[in-house]
């Protein structure tokens, strides 16, 4: 008899998960169903799915070098894996001038456009199906699913596809094994989209709600227009390279009059482009990703934030308290990073030796563990102070206040004043990260990424409160994390200026709000102000250049309605709008009534405590492999048990 296997969503997800699944099957063959079906659901291409499709603008790059790209888990991976290329490896190997690669080719420094990650992840997935073993079938469907009923331990899922003439074509199949990798989910508009939905259409004016740039629909954005941007993120440079760059504008490097230093980049309109105001709460956009890899700075073990450290300092309720714990300890590590770094490497720029600082950073971490507060507090204030007296130059300095809100509490007299403060912030940014005398910022970006992991790791074993983890995991830490450690490329950042100096890109402010004002007839607007100066600007068009938050509970997938709404699984408590769905620790999607679904597996960015992310980084043993290994285990379980049951019952 035959096991089926569906997995609805064919991305990096169910990517990684087909390569882990081959490589277990390869290894223990005798451990899987003879005959074994699998089911691939997806309208998008499989392997990239449709945040990676190949069909989109050739201008969206991604923010990740070439070299630390990888969907496949490290040669000595501690469990049966498939192992392969980085993203770079597989480029040198191939021609990618069709994908806008230059002739000499791609470079583990480069950036490559999405695209070419798209049929990197294609490869990927083809990979993944030849070396299914014997006994394994895969069929790839373009279509949607559209439900999934339980039917005891089994699940009879539907989907549809387009036939021969563009015609659905309907289907069901009885599934032994599901898993729901639909990876970002479209979710319902929240109250304040769906208000300024209804606001703009009252009042004829354009509004571009928040969602994944490839594809949202900016021809809409007329030529010449002024529009507000709310969000200065990476979905702000892809959306300003598709209204710019897209409609036929051209950045040039002109060289400088001395034939020295790189020149400048300059914009040559081509007419068609609106004109973007830009505001958001920092008033800036994502730091530059750095041009410097100092050796022996790498993603490895945390000092002060540790999983350790945090577990111990839970609460009564079992929980750790983002503000009162993770935050000082995410700021020791930071600053401890930036301080060793310095002293370490720069002789004359700090007068204190990196066991010093670390002498203090200790002092201050046995009491804050020991929960003698007063003791930290004077603690922290003191190594502040101890910076400030054997650091000298400012420039020098760790302030991650600063560093998360540059222009926090500064007031400019106009707009246009903020304005020239900000392109020089952008540009010192620019500079800072290709000058190499400034490594202790890839110390702080180790470090980040180091800590961020820890903490992903504790979410995933449920220590942070959903509502304490919305909003400060979530949040506020992946919205720092975002800034410093997942900005754009500095060529992005060079594009930015010059579309600034041609008057196409404005910087509206920090703290940007925007209001509607009905004003009188025909003189409605979108009005934005910003706390940051006390000028108005106003637009008949607004967009909000972000992402809609991760959110299941307004899931607009039908197949996850559906078995919401029959009670099949369950959102965690206290998340409200943005809540997720549960799963327990194998993958197993849990029910209301708290029991699980042994063969209904859950993953994603969509899910509580699952690995968002698809793939890694070469080398550091990243816990998404891990994950995968062991969701292929319950699902070999899985597989096993379910046929067996369904075969005693019906015999």
């Amino acid at each position: 008899m035959t096991s089926r296997l569906v997995f609805v969503g064919g991305g990096p997800k169910t990517t990684g998960l087909l390569l882990a699944l081959a490589a277990a099957a390869r290894e223990d063959r005798a451990a899987f169903p003879a005959h074994v079906e699998i089911i691939v659901v997806d309208p998008f291409p499989p392997g990239g799915g449709r945040i990676w499709r190949h069909a989109q603008s050739p201008t969206l790059w991604m923010n990740s070098l070439a070299e630390d790209v990888t969907i496949f888990p490290d040669a000595d991976a501690p469990f049966p894996a498939l192992t392969g290329p980085s993203l770079a490896d597989w480029a040198a190997e191939r021609d990618l001038s069709h994908l806008g690669v230059p002739a000499g080719g791609l470079r583990g420094s480069d950036f490559a456009p999405r695209r070419v990650q798209a049929e990197y992840l294609a490869w990927a997935y083809a990979r993944a199906t030849e070396a299914l073993p014997a006994g394994f079938a895969l069929e790839t469907v373009r279509g949607r699913a559209l439900a999934a009923e339980p039917f005891g331990d089994q699940h009879i899922v539907s989907y549809e596809e387009r036939g021969p003439a563009g015609e659905p074509v309907y289907h069901s199949v009885l599934a032994d094994g599901l898993v729901l990798a639909q990876g970002f989910l479209e979710v319902a508009d929240d109250a304040e989209t769906a208000t300024l939905r209804e606001q703009a259409a009252a009042h004829g004016l354009g509004y571009v709600a928040p969602g994944y740039t490839a594809d949202v629909d900016l021809s809409v954005l007329p030529a010449g227009e002024d529009v507000l941007v709310r969000g200065m993120g990476l979905a702000f440079i892809d959306a300003m390279m598709m209204v710019t760059a897209d409609r036929g504008g051209r950045f040039e490097r002109v060289p400088a009059p001395d034939g020295e230093g790189p020149g400048t980049v300059v914009y040559r309109p081509s007419g068609r482009e609106p004109l973007l105001w830009a505001g958001s709460r920092r008033g800036v956009p994502y730091k530059s990703k750095l041009g410097h890899r100092p050796e022996g700075l790498r993603i490895g073990p945390t000092r002060w934030l540790t999983a350790e450290t945090l577990r111990a300092l839970r609460g009564p309720e079992g929980f750790v308290d983002c503000e009162r714990t993770l935050f000082p300890l995410l700021e020791a590590e930071l600053a401890h990073a930036h301080y060793a770094e310095l002293a370490t490497r720069y002789e004359g720029r700090t007068t204190a030796s990196a066991a010093d600082f670390e002498q203090r950073f200790a002092a201050w971490h046995r009491a804050f563990i020991a929960g003698r507060t007063e003791e930290a507090r004077r603690l922290h204030g003191e190594w502040i102070r101890f910076a400030e007296r054997t650091v000298p130059d400012p420039v020098d300095r760790f302030d991650l206040t600063w560093l998360d809100r540059p222009f926090a509490g500064r007031e400019f007299a106009s707009q246009e004043e903020f304005e020239a403060e900000a392109a020089g912030h952008v540009r010192g940014e620019i500079d800072r990260a290709a000058d190499a005398r400034y490594s202790q910022d890839s110390a702080v970006f180790f470090a980040l990424v180091s800590a961020y992991y820890v903490t992903r790791e504790l979410v995933s074993a449920g220590v942070f409160a959903p509502e304490d983890r919305i909003r400060n995991v979530d949040g506020r830490f992946h919205g720092l994390f975002s800034y410093i450690a997942s900005g754009p490329p500095p060529e992005r950042l060079e594009n930015l200026l010059a579309l600034h100096r041609a008057g196409i890109v404005r910087f509206l402010g920090a703290d940007a709000r925007v209001r509607v004002d009905g004003g009188g007839k025909g003189s409605a607007a979108f009005a934005a102000t910003s706390r940051a100066h006390p000028d108005e600007v106003r637009a008949r068009w607004l967009m909000d250049a972000r992402l809609a938050p991760v959110a299941a509970a307004r899931a607009e997938d039908a197949l996850l309605r559906g078995l919401l709404r029959s009670g099949h699984l369950l959102l965690e408590e206290g998340g409200g709008g943005a809540a997720k769905l549960v799963a327990d620790e194998a993958g197993r999607a849990v029910r209301p009534d708290g029991s699980v679904h042994d063969a209904l597996l859950l993953v994603g960015p969509s899910v509580a405590g699952s690995t968002a992310e698809a793939f890694s980084r070469p080398g550091i043993g990243a816990r998404v492999f891990r994950d995968n290994a062991k969701l292929v285990g319950t699902l070999r379980t899985a597989l096993s048990e379910v046929r067996a049951k369904a075969c005693r019952l019906r015999g």
